[in-house]
């Protein structure tokens, strides 16, 4: 605290009930959470007037708006997220100049010619906050997915992470993870249903306050 430390966090096994309860009694409570699931066993059920297909170049503005609409959920109720909302035009330039790395693959949700979510996929290894015993062997990663809240509670953030999960089995991987705020109460919602369970809980606290 001297340092001006006061954010302290801790990665845990889900599974691990005693050991979770020790950090709690700590002053710690649970931020986020890791899950994991197995590959699908059949394609993506197809959704009337839901398209989804990769991105490409024109949509770079709609992704750019969906970044944003993802901190801008974050930082009101009941996540409360600290971090800052860039401009869309901040965003974007950052999507043009990363738009082509082989290593990341991105998928957009469209409804009549608009797009209305996108999600991505890459391999594990390209996200630092899964590292250790947290980093399965030969994981994909569903990194990010976002939905337009116009477009919310029509099933295109499911048939967008249903698409990753497939990109995942296609693409040779033998598991895939992801990793959500678990007060983002629609993250908490969606991704649980759609198979993926408990396997890190991130647990934070803020002490000197």
């Amino acid at each position: 605290m001297a340092s001006g430390l006061t954010a302290h966090y801790a990665l845990v096994p889900a599974t691990d009930e005693d050991l979770v309860r020790a950090w709690f009694r700590l002053g710690f409570g649970q931020q986020a959470c890791h899950g994991l699931r197995g590959l699908p066993a059949q394609a993506p059920v197809r959704r009337p007037g839901l398209t989804i297909r990769r991105a490409v170049r024109e949509d770079i503005p709609a992704l750019a708006e969906l970044d944003v609409e993802l901190l801008r959920h974050q930082s009101l109720a009941p996540v409360f997220s600290a971090a800052p909302v860039p401009p869309a035009a901040e965003a974007a330039g950052e999507w043009a100049e990363d738009f082509d790395d082989p290593g990341y693959t991105t998928f957009v949700a469209e409804r009549d010619g608009i797009v209305v979510g996108s999600a991505v996929g890459c391999a594990l290894e390209k996200s630092g906050s899964h590292t250790g015993l947290a980093r399965p062997d030969n994981a994909g990663f569903l990194g990010f997915a976002a939905v337009f809240p116009s477009a919310r509670g029509h099933g295109a953030g499911r048939a967008l992470g249903e698409t990753v999960l497939q990109w995942a089995a296609q693409g040779g991987f033998g598991c895939v993870v992801i990793d959500w705020r678990v007060t983002n109460l629609l993250s908490s919602r969606t991704w649980p249903a759609l198979g993926f369970a408990e396997s890190f809980l991130r647990l934070h606290r803020l002490i000197g306050y």
